[in-house]
């Protein structure tokens, strides 16, 4: 993945919760932003914040930044966010589509540094609830996080294994342009299944072809119609003999001018 404000590649990186669970996020080493998968950026200590930091450079003269940030996981605009528990001047930059949130490391230090001091707040002043609706519903919204939690985590961890199948099916991806408008798509797997390509502009607006519709190795299909010198989303989904479905990530063929 790429940050969505320098282009830089995204370094994943691993950090312990306050309960010493752990999780991954995706840094960018050249600007010091960090992306976060949801609710991610609510688990990561301040200390964990605290030395990200101190593994980026940030560099003395100011980066150009592209003129829309686009969220690095599904390539969606990403808007300016900004929630009641979000210190004022503090802006975030948050996916509509997938939810994930880009923070600045200068605002990631502050928002955390804003959360720490209202936990020390609570338990120095151990302030007891007026009522047991105000016991009841953080309560209820804590479990309920709990359960959207759980079901994101689950349906990411599935959507990995199976990309990770996926690329381990594939031995090879070719991409020759035939003309500026049409693409010869060349696939090869080191065991026999079937396959199909999405593909469009944007990945939320994806068109898919069967490659193949009986299982074999070797994979071929014409791509026409193509608009000449255009960047193409795509992705492969394989399915093997018994028929079990894999999705390769998002992945970028290019098209030719002349």
């Amino acid at each position: 993945m790429f940050c969505p404000t320098c282009g830089y590649l995204l370094q994943k990186l691993a950090v312990t919760t306050d309960s010493g669970g752990k999780f991954e996020i995706d840094h960018c080493g050249r600007c010091g932003g960090t992306w976060f998968d949801p609710y991610e950026i609510n688990r990561i200590p301040y200390h964990e914040v605290v030395k990200l930091a101190h593994l980026t450079v940030l560099p003395k003269a100011h980066l150009g930044e592209f003129p829309t940030h686009k969220c690095p996981r599904c390539y969606k605009i990403l808007s300016p966010y900004q929630s009641e528990s979000t210190p004022r001047g503090v802006r975030f930059l948050r996916c509509s589509n997938c939810h994930g949130i880009f923070a600045m490391q200068k605002a990631l230090e502050e928002f955390k540094k804003h959360q720490e001091e209202k936990i020390t707040e609570y338990k120095t002043k151990n302030v007891a609830f007026p009522s047991l609706s105000a016991v009841f519903l953080p309560a209820l919204f804590i479990l309920l996080l709990f359960v959207t939690t759980f079901v994101t985590v689950s349906h990411l961890q599935e959507t990995k294994e199976e990309r990770i199948k996926a690329a381990e099916i594939i031995s090879s991806i070719q991409t020759i342009p035939i003309s500026p408008t049409s693409v010869s798509f060349i696939l090869q797997t080191k065991v026999p299944v079937k396959s199909k390509i999405s593909y469009g502009l944007s990945t939320l607006q994806m068109t898919t072809y069967t490659i193949s519709g009986v299982a074999t190795t070797f994979h071929q299909i014409l791509l026409t119609d193509l608009v000449k010198n255009t960047a193409y989303f795509y992705q492969i989904t394989l399915e093997d003999e018994f028929g079990k479905s894999f999705t390769t990530d998002v992945r970028i063929f290019v098209t030719h001018l002349n």
